[in-house]
Formats: structure tokens, sequence, C-alpha cells
């Protein structure tokens, strides 16, 4: 009987151990695809604040792309969008791209008190199915992910990060600073 249970004891421990290793191993498999898929601009669809879809189509071509995921009541994000609205001329050469799952009235609301709203290249969308976290290997909010005007990824960032550290990003990834 004490053989049995020994027997027992030590199959179930290894079976365990099988079992952990496994998830490591696909978590850290799943990191690096999603690292990979990061490299660029993956495919998107998010909703409008007018009712629209946005697409990775409907970005401008050879501009840099800023994605800013954001809660209305995140003093942080709050920070960050006053701190970009200070700056907002030194991103004219740039798409702002904030992204909410919270309720398009909402985020109308931060974007008009904000006064980010009014700017060609800033738009605001709404991720009805909450699919940016995931796509976009978003883990914390504020969450920043800075692309060139080719699309190759040049900053992850989680937390807040203010409009100079997006722009000296920026700065420091282009050949040709007159253009900033």
């Amino acid at each position: 009987m004490k053989t049995y249970l020994k027997i027992t004891v030590i199959g179930l421990g290894l079976l365990l151990l099988c079992f952990m290793g496994y998830k490591v191993t696909d978590q850290i498999q799943q990191k690096t695809k999603v690292k990979e898929m990061l490299k660029t601009i993956p495919a998107f669809s998010f909703e409008t604040l007018e009712e629209g879809v946005f697409t990775k189509n409907d970005l401008l071509s050879n501009k840099a792309t800023v994605f800013i995921y954001f809660n209305t009541e995140c003093n942080y994000c709050q920070n960050e969008a006053i701190s970009i609205k200070k700056s907002i001329e030194e991103f004219k050469n740039t798409q702002l791209i904030f992204v909410s799952s919270e309720a398009k009235e909402t985020i109308n609301t931060f974007a008009e008190f904000y006064k980010l709203n009014t700017y060609d290249y800033v738009n605001f969308l709404f991720d009805s199915k909450d699919d940016f976290s995931n796509r976009f290997d978003a883990t914390s909010i504020p969450y920043v992910l800075i692309y060139d005007e080719n699309q190759v990824l040049i900053r992850k960032h989680k937390g807040q990060l203010k409009a100079e550290g997006i722009l000296k990003t920026l700065k420091s990834n282009l050949t040709d600073l007159s253009s900033y």
C-alpha cells in the first residue's frame, strides 16, 4: 500500500511538473509571436466616433504613427493628453491614434475636453471588441507604441510617456530632422 501511494504521489508530481513546463513554454512562444507581430503595425479595425471604421489601410503613408491606449479616468492618461496638447504643433507630421474600449460618448468628451479632436492628424477610436490589448500586447494603461514612417516599431512603452519622450523617440529615428 505504501509503495502504491509513493508511486501515485511521484506520478502526480511529474504530471504537474510537465504541465507547468508546457505552460511556461507556451507563454514564451506566445510572447515571441506577439513581439514578432508588433515589429510592424498589425492589421486592425476599430470604430471611429462618427460611426465609421478605421483600419490599418486608413493610416497615412510616410508618416510616423503613435498609438496611445488610454482610459479617460486614468490620471496618467489625462496628464499625457495635456502634455501632447501643449506640444501638438510638433506632432503635425505624425499620426496620433488614441484607442479606448470605453463608450464613444466618454471618449468624445475626453477628446473635446483636451481639445485634441480638432486636428486632422489626431484620431480617437473605439475598441468595441476589446481587441487592442490582445493585438498590440497592451497590458497596462496608458500604453504607447511608436512606429516610424515605414510602420516599423521603434518604441513600446508601458505607462505614461509625455510628449517630450514621444517626440525625442521620433526625432532620434528620423534621418531628416528638418521636417520636425
